[in-house]
């Protein structure tokens, strides 16, 4: 019964761990995605988490996440663009084309 209970502690401490660490590249995410935005004079309107799992980018391990957002370039069009990242680091942000307002 002890060693039960040990795997079952070690199952929940790792099921938290994995919250906690989403919960952080989410907030790392919407960082990334503002600084982005402010970037490209886009209006920011919402970031989704899409999934994560385990993986392996040149040397690095770690959990990759994808996550979809929400941006206008002229406060009327919606578009959809991605930002991927492994552990707390940005991988990649694409966007769509999109119109660049008239300055």
């Amino acid at each position: 019964m002890v060693l039960a209970d040990a795997i079952a502690l070690l199952l929940v401490g790792f099921v938290v761990l994995i919250f906690w660490q989403g919960r952080r590249q989410a907030e790392q995410a919407r960082r990334y995605v503002e600084q982005y935005c402010k970037q490209q004079q886009l209006q920011f309107l919402d970031i989704a988490w899409q999934g994560s799992r385990p993986a392996k980018l040149q040397r690095h391990l770690g959990w990759l996440s994808r996550y979809e957002f929400g941006f206008s370039s002229d406060g009327e069009s919606r578009y959809n663009g991605q930002a991927t990242l492994l552990n707390m680091r940005l991988v990649e942000i694409t966007t769509p084309p999109h119109r660049v307002p008239n300055p």
